[in-house]
Formats: structure tokens, sequence, C-alpha cells
């Protein structure tokens, strides 16, 4: 009893974020094979990239996106997912999809760490080809809301109180959101499942 109301916080809030994440998967997640229609408008934000600069998401409008929202220090779900998205990266290289067409953001939720030079470090050990691979950055308020926006939970409390959904979000040319994909922990995830999902929606 004793530990149940140490972290009745904490637990609290990963009931309600796996609740959310019952309620995205059941109303979004389709097979390759379905045509993946609009869900709704994804949402715009300005955060800092790598570059030091800000980054919005109109900025890449014309172009396929795969969203993420992750922390280097994940121990978790966050490698599996990054490293087999990069093996999607490199089957989209084969059809000259990437990174002309089509592009990754990884927007983090542990800022206090994540700094510019550890999300560029974190990149170059994942073997990630940065043209067309975007890392961002912002406050953990700011971060929260548009995970929300995107419909999805995220808590960003320090770096001791990190919880996020292991979904990744399709989004088209036009800026809307086509489909909520199972991180790659899922076994009904695969790097074919992803590559076809955004030819799926890049041959619109």
């Amino acid at each position: 009893m004793a530990f149940v109301k140490k972290y009745s916080f904490q637990i609290a809030l990963f009931v309600l974020v796996a609740a959310m994440a019952a309620y995205v998967l059941s109303r979004f997640v389709f097979t390759p094979e379905e045509k993946l229609e609009v869900i709704k408008a994804a949402p715009d934000y300005e955060l800092t990239a790598l570059d030091g600069n800000m980054a919005k998401r109109s900025d890449s409008d014309g172009k396929v996106r795969l969203y993420y929202f992750f922390f280097a220090n994940c121990p978790d779900v966050c490698p599996p997912t990054t490293r087999m998205a990069s093996d999607v990266q490199d089957e989209l290289k084969k059809d000259g999809l990437f990174p002309s067409d089509v592009e990754f953001n990884w927007i983090t939720i542990d800022p206090e760490r994540d700094s510019l030079e550890a999300m560029r470090e974190y990149a170059d050990n994942m073997q990630l080809d940065l043209n067309g691979w975007n890392f961002l950055r912002g406050e953990p308020e700011q971060i929260v809301n548009i995970a929300r926006e995107f419909d999805l939970g995220v808590i960003s409390k320090g770096s001791e109180n990190l919880v996020h959904m292991d979904i990744l979000v399709l989004v088209d040319r036009e800026g809307n959101i086509r489909k909520y994909i199972r991180g790659f922990s899922d076994e009904g995830t695969s790097v074919e499942s992803v590559v076809a999902d955004v030819k799926n929606v890049a041959n619109d």
C-alpha cells in the first residue's frame, strides 16, 4: 500500500496514457492494404531543429512525414523503433523517396537532457541520415500540448517523469494525419509494413 500511495500520481498518469493508446489504436490503426483516409489535420508547431533554427510542420508540406515522440535516454521502446525506422529509411532510399519525398521527425519529450548536441550524437549512433531526419526540441509544456494535438499521450515532468506512447504518426503531403502506426516493439509492425504505408500515402 505504501508503494501505491507513493507512486499514485505516476500510476494514474500511466493508466491514462494506456487508455489513450487503446483508444487511438482501436480507431485509427489499419492494415497496409486498406486505403488510408484522412483522419485529421496534423498540428503545426514551432520547435528548435538541430541547426538551431526554428522549424514548423508547414515548412515540410509537400513531403510525406513520420512523427515520433522519443527521448535519447529511453531504455525500452525508443531504440528498437528508431533502429527499425532507420531500416525504413534505407528501403525508401532504394526507391528514391527518401529524403526527397519523405522525411522523419523525432520530437524529444526530455529537453532537460536532450540538448541539440545530445540529439545529434543520438542520430550519429543510430546511423541516421540527417538530410531527411529532423530532431526537434521545445519546452516540456509545449511538447505535451503538441502531442495532445496529435491525439497522443505524453508526460514530460523532468527527466524522472517521462512517459510516451510508442506510436508513429504518418502525415501526408498536405499536412493531414493518415495513420497511427504501432511502434516496432509491436509484433504486428515491420519494416515492410511501414514502407508500404509510406508508399501508399506518397503515391496518392
